[in-house]
């Protein structure tokens, strides 16, 4: 077999460049919804994307016309496409949505997150309360809303975080009862009876050892026994935890002991106690459960607000994590500050607690280092918020951008490849198909290994997508290669769409062909987007459903292409000639209608793959009709027009309002009910067409065409369109 090396440059081009987008194009959709972007958001976007292609691809083509840069153009949008692919990777995850709120259950902060009607996953529940990952420990980057002072004052009493404790208090009077007066080591030890505190008197109780706050500070005292006063004065004397009980301590030489040891009974002081940091007073007022009296009460100094957030890192053990009704509880260890220092978050008791239902809560932002722990806290979160409007965040916006710069990107270099093909063809364009099937094969392949290969280096239903993104790179840095070896010339590319559309539009039986084209369109539009959206959501539902999602995804793509698109690609000619465009146009809706009822009822995503045989009818055999049938009704001189016309309408009407349409219907309704309305209308509009076809019979040449679509070329873009029926229209007139 002689080997043409006139044509292997664009043969390798087809190849490598449906091999760079196999492992992203197929995925993005899915891609876009691990991003934090709801079903509807994902229909708009591609609902807007096709007409920007539609825009591009004649609009260069002018360019390149005008400048004769064909090449120049073909290779530089090349590497646009590379670049748009590679940032999105870099896009953060759309922090639109995963807020918890912080509890108090038996003295322990818990993480607590609610939403109503939403049942928890068990399967993913047990798996973190298995007794295997009773080691495991979760990190979690948090951001807590502190600038209610209920929770200013949790902070700073219970979780004992000194820079949120705030307090105008650096001295602490009260009037003290004392009692013995013992001696030891040259010191007296003064005990204490009771203390008064803004008129109420508290048991003078103290927490002393690991964990608790030193209060030992100076005190003066005024005391009822002069002496004594006169002794405190003269040495320094401390207020002290001793057996957690509080003393007075001063020490002195050994011919004082005597005279104090006599002389003092019972005293009623008056004590001012020096406060330097705010730990003490409150371990003061927490010892003394004094928290009634105004020295205890939470203040600022002056000029200072509230803190508003605490940042912290988080240690949890996932399997702490418990259910009940609708909320999700999982106990918070400790935290870390930023400074390093470690915090125990503890809460009050539960009497306490009823009575102080304002304190210990929070609303904070949540990222941990568990996949499996994120994905339960925000499947029950009430922030997972899918309003549109909190969806336009820094994030979509570069994510729509950079999906329309390599959508473009993709648009012109399909058009141009594909004029470039037939130029390398000469008068052979019959053998456009055989270019272009290299196409075919290196998305068949890709799009399966690459499935594989994410499930290999993912974990849980959370997929890394990072083997998609250097595979890309890869073959479409190779194809930039072999592009700089292609020949090109100065042909013209651009084409009319809208000239003589009001003749054509005359026609009643043309008119029910663009309708066909919309509702063909229409639901290739929901499988392009929401297909492997729906397998996701249906493996969620089993415990280990998503472990080999991707891989499924990639055969399902597999066998759309070999199973389905390029067998009824060749045997496309055979088939119309057989069956009748008319007739085939309706078994197409038909076919649609089946497949996504199908869908409808899956249980098991693995079911899926038998179905996508009927790609064949659903997709193989839309463009061979589409061109044929286009090219008979077309006016006189007016084939190409009619021929852009029916790219621009499946492209620009059917597909996008496909994803418009499906997007909030499966926001809404989810996805079983979304392809079930789908494939009902799909076969509610198969009968209109066999019912309006059967009264237009006689105004209608059913003879026109015999000649079928014979090539192998592999459509997944809507770019491709038009270059498929400039092609086929091509191959008519042979």
């Amino acid at each position: 077999m002689k080997i043409n090396f006139n044509l292997l440059p664009i043969k390798l081009h087809y190849f490598l460049f449906q091999a760079g987008t196999a492992p992203l194009v197929p995925y993005l959709s899915t891609y876009a919804r691990q991003l934090g972007f709801s079903s509807a958001t994902v229909g708009l976007i591609y609902t807007i994307l096709p007409i920007f292609g539609l825009i591009a691809k004649p609009l260069f083509g002018v360019i390149a016309d005008r400048f004769k840069i064909q090449k120049s153009i073909f290779i530089i949008f090349q590497i646009i496409t590379i670049v748009s692919f590679g940032s999105i990777y870099f896009i953060p995850q759309n922090q639109v949505g995963t807020t918890i709120q912080l509890d108090c259950v038996n003295g322990k902060t818990v993480l607590k997150s609610c939403k109503e009607n939403v049942t928890v996953d068990e399967c993913k529940l047990s798996t973190l309360q298995s007794t295997a990952n009773q080691n495991e420990v979760a990190l979690c980057e948090m951001n807590c809303d502190i600038s209610s002072p209920k929770m200013w004052q949790t902070v700073c009493e219970h979780w004992r975080i000194p820079q949120y404790c705030y307090n105008s208090v650096d001295s602490l009077k009260y009037l003290s009862h004392i009692g013995n007066i013992t001696v030891r080591d040259s010191c007296a030890f003064i005990e204490t009876n009771d203390i008064i505190l803004d008129g109420h008197k508290y048991t003078p109780h103290c927490r002393s050892g690991s964990g608790f706050v030193n209060i030992n500070q100076p005190c003066s005292l005024n005391c009822t026994d002069q002496t004594l006063t006169n002794i405190m004065t003269f040495f320094k004397t401390d207020m002290i935890c001793l057996d957690n009980e509080l003393f007075y301590r001063f020490c002195i030489g050994e011919n004082a002991h005597m005279s104090v040891s006599e002389d003092v009974v019972e005293n009623e002081c008056t004590a001012a106690c020096e406060l330097v940091e705010p730990w003490q007073i409150k371990e003061i007022c927490d010892s003394l459960q004094a928290n009634v009296a105004s020295a205890c009460q939470p203040k600022l100094r002056f000029g200072e607000g509230f803190p508003t957030n605490l940042s912290f890192t988080g240690t949890v053990f996932p399997y702490t994590v418990t259910s009940k009704d609708d909320c999700l509880y999982v106990q918070l260890n400790h935290i870390t500050l930023p400074d390093g220092s470690i915090h125990h978050p503890t809460c009050a008791s539960p009497a306490v607690y009823q009575l102080e239902t304002e304190l210990f809560h929070a609303s904070c932002q949540i990222n941990c280092n568990n996949s499996l722990l994120n994905e339960m806290l925000e499947s029950v979160s009430e922030s997972v918020n899918q309003n549109m409007q909190t969806q336009y965040t820094k994030e979509f916006w570069l994510f729509f951008l950079f999906m329309i710069i390599n959508w473009v990107g993709q648009a012109v270099v399909v058009t141009f490849a594909d004029a470039i093909c037939f130029h390398l063809l000469g008068d052979k364009i019959a053998h456009y198909g055989k270019q272009r099937l290299w196409g075919s094969v290196g998305w068949g392949i890709f799009s399966l290994t690459t499935g594989a290969l994410i499930d290999l280096f993912s974990e849980g239903a959370t997929k890394n997508y990072a083997i998609a993104f250097i595979l890309m790179f890869v073959f479409m840095s190779g194809d930039v290669v072999v592009s700089c070896f292609v020949k090109t010339d100065t042909r013209k590319m651009s084409i009319n769409i809208l000239a003589d559309v009001g003749t054509l539009l005359s026609s009643l039986p043309t008119f029910i062909f663009i309708l066909w084209v919309i509702a063909v369109g229409f639901c290739t539009g929901l499988i392009w987007q929401f297909l492997f959206w729906y397998l996701e959501d249906i493996a969620a539902l089993t415990c280990d459903g998503s472990e080999r999602i991707k891989t499924l995804q990639g055969l399902v793509n597999a066998i759309q292409t070999f199973g389905g698109e390029i067998p009824f690609l060749f045997v496309s000619g055979y088939i119309l000639r057989k069956v009748g465009h008319v007739k085939m146009m309706s078994l197409v809706l038909f076919a649609f209608g089946i497949r996504f009822l199908l869908y409808s009822i899956l249980t098991n995503p693995w079911w899926a793959l038998p179905i996508e045989i009927l790609q064949g009818i659903t997709y193989g055999m839309i463009y061979p009709i589409m061109t044929c049938y286009a090219n008979a009704v077309a006016p006189a001189g007016a084939e190409t027009t009619v021929q852009g016309l029916v790219g621009a309408v499946f492209e620009g009407v059917g597909t996008s309002l496909g994803s418009l349409v499906g997007g909030q219907l499966y926001k809404y309704h989810g996805g079983s009910t979304t392809f079930r309305w789908f494939g009902i209308g799909a076969l509610v509009f198969c009968f209109l067409h066999i019912f309006v076809q059967y009264l237009l019979k006689d105004k209608i040449q059913h003879n026109f065409i015999t000649s079928g679509y014979t090539s192998t070329m592999h459509f997944q873009k809507p770019n491709d369109t038009v270059s498929m029926l400039e092609q086929n229209r091509e191959e008519d007139r042979e």
